[in-house]
Order: C-alpha cells, then structure tokens, then sequence
C-alpha cells in the first residue's frame, strides 16, 4: 500500500510542477511519469486484494482450527459421558455434566467464529478504505491531467 501512496504522490508533483499552457486551463505534465504511476498502482492494487485474501485464508483456518478443537472437547464430554453412564447412580449427574460441557465448548466455538469474523471485517473494511481513497486520487489526478 505504501507503494500506491508514493505513485499517488508522484502523479501530484507531476501535477503541481506541470506547465500552464498559454492558452486554456488545465497544466502539461509529462504524460510518461504520469501513466508508469498509473501502471504502478495497478500492479500493487491486486498486492493488496492478494494479501486481503491471505487474511480471509487465515482466519478461516483459524476458525476451522478452533472448531475442531470444540469439537474435540465435545467428543471428550460424550466419551466421558459414556463411561460414567456405566455406573447407574450418577447417570444423572453425568448427564448434567456431559451437558454442561458439551454448551461451553459450542459457546467456545462461537466466541472463536465471531471474533475471526469481526477481526475479517474490519481487515477488509480498511483494505476497501484504502483501495477507494487510492482511486478517489487516480481519478481526481485523471481528470486533472485531462483538464476538466
């Protein structure tokens, strides 16, 4: 991203150096530096949708991760469950606690879900702040450079 930030800056010191014509408004500015700026941002533009993906890939390993970890300690619970189900006394006691568990590990595996889920959002959130100022510039600078 801080590679689009220093395009956007050259396009501006291209424009803010450019030369006023004699006739007409708008400024002549060298069209070269202008255009590999342009071709510069589009290249590091997909950088930053190929690392907002990364993001997403991990934190849905991260969530897969952790629902396995719950559903371990589910399978845990109904293990032990079973075993002291053996013994007719505390059936109902087992019961109760294989119950207990079996709602902390599900309230466990939502906490982890909505926490990867809201750190997801807000990664993108600032990915698409920062891809629609970047494109905001370029065409602020586009319209500029073509004297409108």
């Amino acid at each position: 991203m801080d590679e689009i930030e220093e395009m956007l800056q050259l396009i501006e010191r291209e424009l803010a150096n450019g030369k006023r014509p004699l006739f007409g408004a708008g400024v002549t500015v060298d069209s070269e530096a202008v255009y590999s700026a342009v071709e510069r941002i589009r290249a590091a533009v997909p950088q930053a949708v190929r690392e907002a993906r990364i993001v997403l890939r991990d934190s849905e390993k991260r969530m897969e991760a952790e629902s396995g970890r719950a559903r371990e300690i589910i399978r845990k619970a109904e293990e032990r469950a079973d075993e002291i189900l053996s013994e007719h006394q505390i059936v109902a006691r087992a019961e109760k606690e294989a119950a207990l568990i079996r709602r902390q590990a599900e309230s466990y595996a939502e906490k982890v879900r909505a926490d990867a889920y809201n750190e997801l959002m807000n990664m993108l959130v600032k990915a698409d702040e920062s891809l629609s100022g970047s494109l905001d510039l370029v065409r602020q600078a586009i319209k500029k450079i073509g004297g409108q």
